[in-house]
């Protein structure tokens, strides 16, 4: 018989639904069903000015909102032929590394939610909020940040920032030990993940499933490290590997990254301490952000004409590689917005995964693959 995970049901911590066709308590076929949640971002994004559309990355994926202002970022600025300075490119990885940790933290708090421990997600959720606070200190927001903008961010980090950043840091470091004695340590734990949900390397590849995903089959791709961005070839760090394709591998690479986030960190915070400097690219259109533009006189902004361009961006975000693809014609609005999304790719392959199992284990499989269904629908 067929039966339906959501689109309201806590195991899908999201508007999306999973058809199971099950006998007896086995999995013999699913059917994800998605679009439940779709605004139309890609073509809204066309009828606004490029810091507009800023907006709407914040509401892609809600746990990693400022991963993909980057992204975006990124790619309208190649478009439109932009530099940001330096220190501007240094606190977007910042931001991105800090928004890791925290969408890891919000999924290892949910997922060992649905396997029935209740401290970790009461630890989990305690910690995100010290991240969040520090995103309030400088960009206002805890959820939606609009933060960063083509040619730079839109204000540089208040004073005290950095050490208070080292504190949180520290308090991090001796959490994630925790983390790990609740859930390594534990036996429920260990029954409940150990060779579940396997995904090996090749239909990974195949697939084309990315991310922590891809890293816990042991494919070593990072795209921080293969094809770095911003100043990612500057900063010290290791890609976190597993090699058992399962739920417990999914779990470790996480873990693993978080604690390079870390690790990141602090040499961004160090450079940030040692290197003062503008946060906004020079000499842009007043559309752009500037604070002065020509002026006709009939008090309207004179119009030029732009430089056209296309920009391919790809980042290494929390659920896996996204990617954006921005057109610009010459004018004030992206002729042509694309986007990549990791997550819609992972679940595109859930069949891989899910079927042979009981239906019990969907919680743990599917908590394992870290869905975001903002990002999925768009």
């Amino acid at each position: 018989m067929w039966i339906n995970m959501g689109p309201q049901h806590p195991m899908t911590h999201g508007l999306w639904n999973l058809r199971v066709k099950i006998e007896g308590e086995i999995v013999k076929e699913i059917d994800p069903e998605m679009g439940f949640l779709h605004r139309g971002i890609e073509k809204i994004s066309e009828d606004r000015h490029y810091n507009e559309v800023i907006t709407l990355m914040d509401r892609t994926c809600y746990v990693a909102g400022i991963a993909w202002e980057h992204l975006y970022i990124q790619a309208a600025e190649q478009a439109l032929h932009v530099t940001p300075p330096a220190r501007a490119l240094w606190i977007r990885v910042l931001c991105e590394e800090m928004q890791r940790i925290a969408s890891h933290v919000m999924w290892y708090a949910a997922f060992v939610q649905d396997l029935g421990l209740m401290s970790p997600f009461l630890y989990g959720m305690r910690d995100r909020d010290l991240l969040l606070d520090h995103f309030q200190s400088f960009t206002g927001g805890r959820l939606t940040y609009e933060y960063m903008r083509v040619g730079g961010v839109r204000n540089d980090l208040p004073p005290g920032t950095t050490d208070r950043m080292r504190k949180t840091l520290d308090w991090l470091m001796d959490r994630f030990v925790e983390y790990d004695r609740l859930c390594m340590g534990s036996e429920i734990f260990r029954k409940r993940c150990d060779d579940l949900g396997v995904l090996k390397a090749n239909d990974c590849i195949a697939y084309g499933v990315t991310g922590p995903m891809l890293r816990s089959a042991g494919v070593r791709r990072d795209l921080r490290k293969d094809r770095p961005y911003a100043i990612y070839d500057q900063v010290d760090f290791d890609m976190a590997i597993a090699d058992s394709a399962d739920v417990t591998g999914r779990y470790l690479v996480r873990m693993e990254e978080m604690r390079q986030s870390v690790r990141i960190l602090r040499q961004v915070v160090d450079w940030l301490d040692k290197h003062p400097g503008p946060v906004m690219a020079p000499n842009l259109p007043r559309w752009l952000g500037a604070p002065y533009a020509p002026v006709g006189r009939e008090g309207y902004l004179l119009k030029r004409n732009y430089p056209k361009g296309v920009g391919l961006s790809a980042i290494e975000e929390p659920h896996g590689e996204a990617n954006a693809y921005v057109v610009n014609e010459g004018g004030e609005h992206p002729y042509r917005v694309k986007f990549r999304s990791p997550v819609y790719v992972n679940l595109s392959a859930a069949h891989k995964y899910l079927v042979g199992y009981h239906v019990a284990d969907i919680p743990p499989i599917m908590g394992s693959v870290d869905v975001c269904v903002g990002e999925v629908d768009r």
